[in-house]
């Protein structure tokens, strides 16, 4: 597991010109869609549970062939 920061998060993986806010990104985590943490009152994306989770759009088209 390794835990990082949302504004960490939303550089690393998002293109500047479509990066969602923090708002956005905590109730992607509270609703269960990004697999995080809530730690002492802030947020973090457990990052090795969201590379792992793949794309559910790519995984279809792989399967399909």
């Amino acid at each position: 597991m390794k835990l990082i920061t949302i504004p960490v998060f939303v550089e690393r993986y998002f293109d500047e010109a479509c990066r969602p806010s923090e708002f956005t990104v905590r109730r992607w985590l509270r609703e269960g869609k990004l697999p995080g943490r809530k730690i002492s009152g802030e947020w973090y994306v457990d990052e090795h549970l969201w590379l792992a989770a793949g794309d559910p759009l790519v995984e279809r088209v792989l399967e399909a062939g």
